[in-house]
């Protein structure tokens, strides 16, 4: 019956919208329950794909895009001509050819950590051109809906904090912390420093916003990404993180993505859809994933004529 339920629900968000969840609670209990029964049929077709033998070889450089989910890689991985399985680590990575141009997809696992060695291994393995970290985020604004896209400008580590003191029993008042960022290195000088934003590659958003701009099927906007290893449900918190910072969604992994890309020298953007929003409802959408991918296809194909000019 739990199984039957959550099926009803994510088709649901085609059809009309997602189930109303009774209370947050059970709503987050369930997220990932949700996420794993929509990504089941991929997890099979994956286990069907070519297992590589030896070391990935290729004269030109590949784009790299990634998902935590399979839910966030399945259509990305299916666009693929010639698709060859990797594993490292136990992360999967897929290498193919998408409009004749080398592509990898990555599933780098949720939270910040796996993305940061997922990220590491991939550029290692496959030497990538560029970087492109995509999924689902929620929505810490009303105005947005499930469905809608961001393009990352900017991405925080939303988590990256040097609090104000109070003693035992005073409470906590969050708005007094201050951003410290995560270390990264910094070419100029040589060393490696905290960085308190990571900005997007000029060239990989320009192309986005044309996509865009081109496509007004996509709700797209272009803003702040905000990572940390939570699912957000505070809304004085989101509030909070949208009036200092500018975040207009929360998710787990780009800022680790933006940091390794940073000290790799690599071109990065991160680009989420939302699947959803607890400052509207408690409603959850894994299969939004759908959105974004289909989004950062043609961000893809349009990216590879700007690098063949």
């Amino acid at each position: 019956m739990k199984k039957f339920l959550m099926v009803i629900c994510a088709a649901l968000f085609f059809m009309t919208a997602p189930a109303q969840a009774e209370n947050l609670p059970e709503t987050i209990i369930n997220a990932d329950d949700l996420a794993d029964e929509a990504g089941e049929v991929a997890e099979k077709f994956y286990t069907t794909l070519t297992k590589a033998k030896g070391d990935y070889k290729s004269k030109v450089r590949p784009i790299l895009i990634e998902g935590a989910m399979n839910t966030e890689t399945e259509i990305l991985i299916r666009a693929l001509e010639n698709p060859v399985a990797y594993r490292d680590f136990n992360y999967l990575f897929v290498a193919g050819t998408y409009k004749n141009y080398p592509v990898v997809v990555a599933r780098t696992e949720q939270g910040l950590a796996n993305a940061a060695a997922s990220t590491t291994l991939a550029i290692k393995k496959f030497n990538p051109i560029a970087v492109i970290n995509q999924g689902t985020a929620g929505g810490i604004t009303p105005e947005f809906n499930i469905g809608d896209i961001v393009i990352g400008e900017k991405s925080i580590p939303t988590s990256a904090y040097k609090t104000a003191k109070s003693l035992k029993g005073a409470g906590v008042d969050f708005t007094t912390q201050e951003m410290r960022g995560v270390y990264a290195y910094d070419k100029a000088t040589g060393k490696f420093q905290p960085y308190k934003e990571y900005l997007a590659d000029p060239t990989l958003l320009k192309v986005a916003q044309n996509v865009a701009d081109a496509h007004k099927e996509f709700n797209v906007t272009t803003g702040v990404i905000g990572s940390a290893d939570w699912w957000m449900c505070w809304i004085d918190y989101m509030d909070f993180l949208h009036e200092k910072y500018g975040t207009v969604c929360e998710e787990m992994e780009t800022v680790a993505v933006a940091q390794i890309c940073q000290n790799a020298g690599l071109p990065f953007i991160g680009i989420r859809v939302l699947s959803d929003n607890i400052t509207i409802n408690d409603d959850y959408a894994p299969r939004s994933a759908t959105v974004a991918q289909d989004f950062v296809l043609l961000v893809v194909e349009d990216y590879i004529k700007a690098i063949r000019k």
